[in-house]
Protein backbone atom coordinates (compact mmCIF):
# COMPACT_ATOMS: atom_id res chain seq x y z
CA UNK A 1 0.00 0.00 0.00
CA UNK A 2 1.22 3.52 -0.73
CA UNK A 3 1.26 6.29 1.88
CA UNK A 4 2.28 9.93 2.14
CA UNK A 5 4.40 10.48 5.24
CA UNK A 6 6.15 13.38 6.95
CA UNK A 7 9.53 12.64 8.46
CA UNK A 8 12.68 14.36 9.76
CA UNK A 9 16.08 13.45 8.35
CA UNK A 10 19.52 14.98 8.88
CA UNK A 11 21.79 15.80 5.95
CA UNK A 12 25.44 16.87 6.08
CA UNK A 13 26.58 19.66 3.75
CA UNK A 14 30.14 20.58 2.81
CA UNK A 15 31.10 24.25 3.32
CA UNK A 16 31.09 24.76 -0.47
CA UNK A 17 27.34 23.99 -0.49
CA UNK A 18 26.45 26.85 1.89
CA UNK A 19 26.21 29.56 -0.76
CA UNK A 20 23.22 30.87 -2.71
CA UNK A 21 22.11 27.33 -3.59
CA UNK A 22 21.92 26.25 0.08
CA UNK A 23 18.24 25.18 0.04
CA UNK A 24 18.63 23.37 -3.28
CA UNK A 25 21.69 21.55 -1.87
CA UNK A 26 19.74 20.43 1.20
CA UNK A 27 16.90 19.12 -0.98
CA UNK A 28 19.25 17.36 -3.42
CA UNK A 29 21.19 15.65 -0.62
CA UNK A 30 17.96 14.65 1.11
CA UNK A 31 16.60 13.09 -2.10
CA UNK A 32 19.87 11.27 -2.69
CA UNK A 33 19.90 10.00 0.90
CA UNK A 34 16.33 8.64 1.14
CA UNK A 35 14.79 8.04 -2.31
CA UNK A 36 14.91 4.41 -3.36
CA UNK A 37 15.85 3.26 0.14
CA UNK A 38 14.00 0.87 2.43
CA UNK A 39 13.51 2.41 5.87
CA UNK A 40 12.41 -0.23 8.36
CA UNK A 41 9.92 1.99 10.18
CA UNK A 42 8.13 3.39 7.11
CA UNK A 43 8.82 1.07 4.15
CA UNK A 44 10.32 1.74 0.72
CA UNK A 45 10.65 5.47 -0.09
CA UNK A 46 9.43 5.95 -3.66
CA UNK A 47 10.05 9.70 -3.88
CA UNK A 48 10.35 12.88 -1.85
CA UNK A 49 7.42 15.18 -2.65
CA UNK A 50 8.82 18.32 -1.05
CA UNK A 51 10.90 19.65 1.82
CA UNK A 52 8.60 21.28 4.38
CA UNK A 53 11.06 22.80 6.85
CA UNK A 54 14.79 23.14 7.51
CA UNK A 55 16.21 23.77 10.97
CA UNK A 56 19.32 25.94 11.28
CA UNK A 57 22.46 23.94 10.54
CA UNK A 58 25.04 23.01 13.16
CA UNK A 59 28.73 22.57 12.49
CA UNK A 60 29.86 19.03 13.19
CA UNK A 61 32.99 18.73 15.32
CA UNK A 62 36.11 17.34 13.63
CA UNK A 63 34.60 17.22 10.11
CA UNK A 64 33.58 20.81 9.39
CA UNK A 65 30.33 19.60 7.81
CA UNK A 66 27.09 21.46 8.48
CA UNK A 67 24.34 19.11 9.67
CA UNK A 68 20.83 20.29 8.82
CA UNK A 69 17.63 18.61 10.03
CA UNK A 70 14.99 18.70 7.28
CA UNK A 71 11.31 17.77 7.50
CA UNK A 72 9.96 16.34 4.25
CA UNK A 73 6.92 14.68 2.70
CA UNK A 74 7.46 11.44 0.81
CA UNK A 75 5.50 8.70 -0.92
CA UNK A 76 6.33 5.31 0.59
CA UNK A 77 5.36 1.74 -0.29
CA UNK A 78 4.74 -0.57 2.66
CA UNK A 79 3.19 -3.99 1.99
CA UNK A 80 1.10 -5.64 4.70
CA UNK A 81 0.33 -9.24 5.54
CA UNK A 82 -2.86 -10.49 3.79
CA UNK A 83 -2.65 -7.71 1.18
CA UNK A 84 -3.53 -8.76 -2.39
CA UNK A 85 -1.79 -7.11 -5.31
CA UNK A 86 -0.63 -7.70 -8.88
CA UNK A 87 2.99 -8.70 -9.38
CA UNK A 88 5.26 -9.73 -12.24
CA UNK A 89 7.19 -12.28 -10.17
CA UNK A 90 6.64 -15.68 -8.48
CA UNK A 91 5.10 -18.81 -9.92
CA UNK A 92 2.90 -21.47 -8.32
CA UNK A 93 4.40 -24.97 -8.03
CA UNK A 94 1.74 -26.47 -10.34
CA UNK A 95 3.05 -24.50 -13.33
CA UNK A 96 5.48 -26.19 -15.71
CA UNK A 97 8.20 -24.68 -17.86
CA UNK A 98 7.74 -25.03 -21.65
CA UNK A 99 11.19 -25.27 -23.24
CA UNK A 100 9.94 -25.36 -26.83
CA UNK A 101 8.63 -21.78 -26.75
CA UNK A 102 10.88 -18.99 -28.00
CA UNK A 103 9.97 -17.01 -24.88
CA UNK A 104 9.91 -18.80 -21.51
CA UNK A 105 6.39 -19.50 -20.28
CA UNK A 106 4.75 -21.44 -17.47
CA UNK A 107 1.36 -23.14 -17.69
CA UNK A 108 -1.06 -25.29 -15.69
CA UNK A 109 -3.10 -26.11 -18.79
CA UNK A 110 -5.79 -23.44 -18.48
CA UNK A 111 -3.71 -20.30 -17.98
CA UNK A 112 -0.13 -19.43 -18.81
CA UNK A 113 2.29 -17.03 -17.20
CA UNK A 114 4.80 -15.61 -19.64
CA UNK A 115 7.77 -13.32 -19.21
CA UNK A 116 6.42 -9.87 -18.39
CA UNK A 117 2.97 -11.30 -17.57
CA UNK A 118 1.02 -10.26 -14.49
CA UNK A 119 0.00 -12.39 -11.53
CA UNK A 120 -2.32 -11.57 -8.62
CA UNK A 121 -1.04 -12.85 -5.29
CA UNK A 122 -1.72 -12.59 -1.57
CA UNK A 123 1.06 -11.78 0.89
CA UNK A 124 1.46 -14.32 3.68
CA UNK A 125 4.28 -12.55 5.46
CA UNK A 126 6.42 -9.44 5.14
CA UNK A 127 9.85 -8.83 6.69
CA UNK A 128 11.81 -5.58 6.64
CA UNK A 129 15.59 -5.60 6.87
CA UNK A 130 18.08 -2.75 6.79
CA UNK A 131 17.73 -1.99 3.09
CA UNK A 132 15.28 -4.55 1.66
CA UNK A 133 11.73 -5.83 1.91
CA UNK A 134 11.16 -9.60 1.79
CA UNK A 135 7.74 -11.17 1.28
CA UNK A 136 6.22 -14.64 1.03
CA UNK A 137 3.09 -14.88 -1.09
CA UNK A 138 0.60 -17.42 -2.40
CA UNK A 139 -1.65 -17.83 -5.42
CA UNK A 140 -3.71 -20.62 -3.81
CA UNK A 141 -7.03 -18.84 -3.23
CA UNK A 142 -10.02 -17.66 -5.22
CA UNK A 143 -9.34 -14.92 -7.78
CA UNK A 144 -5.56 -15.26 -7.42
CA UNK A 145 -3.09 -16.41 -10.07
CA UNK A 146 -2.12 -15.34 -13.59
CA UNK A 147 -4.21 -12.59 -15.14
CA UNK A 148 -5.61 -12.85 -18.62
CA UNK A 149 -4.13 -10.44 -21.18
CA UNK A 150 -5.84 -7.05 -20.90
CA UNK A 151 -6.62 -7.02 -24.61
CA UNK A 152 -8.42 -10.39 -24.51
CA UNK A 153 -12.13 -10.16 -25.31
CA UNK A 154 -14.56 -12.22 -23.22
CA UNK A 155 -16.93 -14.50 -25.23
Amino acid sequence: MFFVIERWESVALRPAQLGPQYLASVEALLRQQVEGKCLQSVGYVVCVIRVLQNLPGRIQDSTGLVVVAAKYQAIVFKPFKEEVFVSRASLPASYTFQEDDAMPSFSDGSLALRTGGEIRLKLLGVRFEASQIFAVATTNADYLGPLEPRDAVAP
